[in-house]
């Protein structure tokens, strides 16, 4: 079991926001901007927070920020970069789009993960990997992934001692905690 000091969380926030076409990241969801909804999650569970990001306005939120280590691979690159940079040997990766994730299930995630390589969370039958928990025993198959340009991250898991895990059926669980808010229209569907 992974006590909830010993992990990282490691925030993307690389991706185009072309859907959004502003970074969506630091639009304002419910009051705030929905990183922030993802920080105050994610800060009830761990304090060490990195931020993977080329945009220096995350900086505001005082969590150190990376670059990704290698350009333009995609969510993979920053789940890569994250792990890099990252002291802990288990992280926990979530994408900075995502405010309605609960701490029920980053608690739920952090405490069930142990050996694994991948910590992966599936929802009514759909991986959720960028909200999984990640061991750094991943970074030499992963960086070699990416140095051949395979950037698909549920191919990326084959190789790796992956378990799934699902809150489908836990009573606390809403349903919507995955929920990515990508365009205008999301926005005003969830902003209420």
């Amino acid at each position: 079991m992974t006590e909830e000091k010993s992990i990282t969380a490691i925030i993307l926030a690389g991706g185009k926001s072309t859907r959004m076409k502003t970074e969506k990241g630091l639009v304002s969801f419910r009051g705030k901007m929905i990183v922030e909804h993802v920080i105050e999650a994610l800060n009830k569970i761990t304090h060490h927070i990195i931020i993977v990001t080329a945009n220096p306005a995350y900086k505001q939120f005082g969590f150190p920020c990376f670059e990704d280590e290698m350009q333009n691979k995609g969510p993979l690159g920053g789940i890569y970069t994250g792990l890099v940079h990252s002291t802990a040997q288990k992280n926990l990766v979530v994408g900075c789009d995502m405010p309605l994730i609960s701490v029920n299930v980053l608690s739920d995630l952090v405490n069930n993960s142990s050996d694994e390589d991948v910590l992966l969370t599936e929802h009514l039958g759909k991986a959720e990997p960028l909200c999984s928990v990640y061991d750094k025993n991943c970074i030499p198959h992963f960086k070699s992934l990416l140095e051949q340009n395979h950037l698909k991250i549920t191919d990326a898991l084959k190789g790796l001692t992956t378990r799934v895990t699902s809150f489908d059926k836990e009573e606390w669980f809403k349903g919507n905690e995955f929920t990515n808010i990508n365009s205008i229209d999301e926005l005003k569907k969830y902003d209420s």
